[in-house]
């Protein structure tokens, strides 16, 4: 079956975004980037080609936990290097344009996981991880005293989480 302009221009969107990205998407980081933020397909469209792209062995989903994370593979990156040209060069420098100002807000967005919850006792508990998608680095259970703290933690982590994980690691590696 031959696929449409359209179609082959998704897929080369998609593998452009990861190899600009050059970091594991998960599957609303992708829509997120690909429709809510700039338009470039329909949100059908984009579940459609990273399924189609996935069982190409384009991209690869892993499992980590409950979460799925992509990555494209070597064919990926083949066929983008062999289609590269029929991407519009305006829309590869808005692609580029945009990787460049949001990449490091989903990759904290996906490796500092932070949550925090209310005990029996009117404490509060904030759970904060530092995760790749082959190992979690850092895992840190608090217990604060009041909800404020707890949220304050809670909404800073992802500004923090790697100068905090510097400075454990130099501190217990001294």
């Amino acid at each position: 079956m031959e696929q449409s302009e359209e179609e082959l221009l998704n897929k080369l969107i998609v593998l452009f975004v990861f190899d600009k990205m050059d970091i594991a998407l998960d599957y609303n980081s992708i829509i997120n980037i690909c429709y809510t933020q700039n338009g470039w397909m329909m949100p059908l469209y984009c579940m459609d080609t990273i399924d189609k792209l996935t069982k190409s062995n384009f991209i690869h989903k892993t499992e980590r936990g409950k979460e799925k994370l992509y990555t494209m593979t070597p064919e990926g990156r083949e066929c983008l290097a062999n289609f590269y040209s029929r991407i519009p060069e305006s829309l590869r420098q808005e692609i580029s344009d945009y990787v460049k100002d949001n990449r490091m807000s989903y990759k904290r967005r996906q490796e500092y996981k932070h949550t925090y919850y209310k005990n029996k006792d009117g404490t509060y508990t904030v759970y904060l991880r530092i995760v790749e998608p082959s190992a979690t680095l850092l895992e840190m259970k608090f217990v604060v005293a009041n909800n404020r703290t707890a949220k304050y933690i809670h909404e800073n982590w992802e500004k923090r989480a790697a100068s905090i994980y510097l400075l454990l690691h130099d501190q217990l590696t001294e």
